[in-house]
């Protein structure tokens, strides 16, 4: 009863109230760095929550360019605010194919700037995250991997490894986040055949080249770096952590002939060396995620949070999830 009264004060009253800047300063934060993923047709991802349905996305937009004020990552960063309004950035990680197909008729149609971080596996032919990957394929099979020597086996749908107790997602980010055991995973799992079943590919496409560059030439999309490989580049070696930002950078600004001067670190991964290698290769627009934030940093100008939206619930409250205080 409670949770349905929560839920109807929140679609009926708080977003759709003409008396909403009554209720701001109650229950939103001022200014917020919104983090999207896939934007998917259905809305009823079966893999993950990373992806927002197309029309709770438009539902969501819609109501962002009516009450608030949204800008670009830039002027986020440099603090082009309005007073009195919550001011938002809107950015997509991964660079799915859905986010040129479904997010980006939306953004041009309401006039929205938002930024998108796309890795650069398409240059060494690969076309897909290991995450998602995993996700498909871990409700496929139920066969007992063997990655690098380590035997990994489902337990509550999860494949964890035998000889650590770790699941494979915690594997991959801490113990062995290099891009070499992504590939080791790949090749345990090559006997999958999903991705040339149509009915999966908008859980894990990505935007070819010829897309990015096409999307980057919008008045309303700007393209950032999310990595060379998708490594959590806080866990992997500084001069591989240097390697990826300069291959990233190098990629995407060869690719749309534009300055590429933000990232969106994978996983929200960063530590010190990797803050400054960013900033030497023109990345002085760097953000993580609240779980990864140091104290000590929350006073650096160079990185800021983001917020995600994830599939967890109805439209206006996943929102309100995000911009809630």
């Amino acid at each position: 009863m409670i949770l349905a009264a929560k839920k109807f004060l929140i679609e009926n009253i708080i977003f759709k109230s003409p008396f909403f800047e009554l209720f701001k300063s109650k229950f939103f934060g001022d200014n917020v760095i919104i983090m999207y993923h896939g934007i998917d047709t259905k809305g009823t991802n079966p893999y993950n929550q990373r992806h927002t349905g197309v029309k709770d996305f438009e539902k969501q937009i819609l109501f962002l360019k009516k009450k608030c004020n949204v800008v670009s990552v830039e002027d986020f960063f440099e603090r082009k605010f309005v007073k009195n309004k919550i001011n938002v950035a809107i950015t997509f990680d991964d660079g799915y194919l859905n986010n040129y197909t479904n997010a980006f008729p939306i953004l041009e149609k309401y006039k929205v700037p938002s930024t998108i971080y796309c890795t650069g596996l398409n240059k060494i032919g690969e076309n897909i995250l290991w995450a998602d990957f995993v996700n498909i394929a871990s409700t496929l099979t139920d066969k007992e991997l063997e990655i690098e020597g380590e035997i990994f086996t489902k337990k509550k749908s999860v494949y964890t490894s035998a000889n650590t107790g770790k699941n494979i997602y915690e594997t991959v980010k801490n113990s062995k986040p290099y891009y070499s055991f992504k590939q080791s995973i790949y090749d345990s799992l090559s006997f999958l055949t999903f991705k040339n079943d149509r009915k999966y590919d908008e859980y894990w496409k990505l935007m070819s080249d010829e897309q990015i560059r096409e999307i980057s030439n919008s008045n309303y999309v700007t393209i950032g770096s999310h990595g060379f490989y998708h490594n959590n580049l806080g866990n992997i070696a500084t001069e591989n952590a240097k390697r990826e930002i300069e291959d990233s950078v190098n990629y995407l600004q060869n690719l749309t002939q534009k300055t590429i001067n933000s990232i969106a670190f994978p996983d929200g991964s960063y530590n010190k060396h990797v803050l400054d290698i960013c900033e030497q290769y023109g990345l002085k627009y760097q953000m993580t995620t609240e779980n990864y934030i140091s104290e000590t940093d929350k006073a650096d100008d160079r990185i800021l949070t983001r917020k995600g939206v994830y599939a967890t619930a109805k439209a206006m409250e996943q929102l309100y999830q995000t911009l809630k205080k």
